[in-house]
């Protein structure tokens, strides 16, 4: 084996390692971009869904704060418009008192006219 026969082997196997060590670099070179696409697109999806969130979550404190003024508006105008059923069952009987009396009052008037 001449010089020139070893000097060409080393230089194949150098040539050899040389490729792999190219193609494993580009492999991971690769590897990384699409690690980092993945990554960019995840980090956009996760900013996307923070910001619908972020919406929703206005959308539900408005509609929270009008039902609540709703709430008190509707609390304000119960007494004005609606009465309870023991004042309604009290006004019942002061009527029913009333006209009691008041058809105690023609009895007797007119046992009276008739008396007379």
């Amino acid at each position: 084996m001449n010089v020139e026969t070893l000097l060409q082997m080393v230089s194949a196997a150098a040539l050899i390692i040389a490729g792999y060590w190219g193609l494993t670099k580009f492999a991971i070179w690769s590897f990384n971009r699409s690690l980092d696409e993945r990554f960019a697109a995840l980090e956009n999806a996760r900013r996307e869904g923070r910001q619908q969130w972020a919406e929703r979550m206005e959308k539900n404190d408005a509609k929270i704060e009008e039902l609540e003024r709703d709430v008190r508006k509707i609390l304000i105008e119960l007494p004005r418009e609606y009465v309870t059923r023991a004042d309604y069952v009290r006004r019942e009987t002061v009527i029913e008192a009333k006209i009691d009396q008041l058809s105690l009052r023609i009895q007797n008037w007119i046992l009276e006219g008739k008396n007379a």
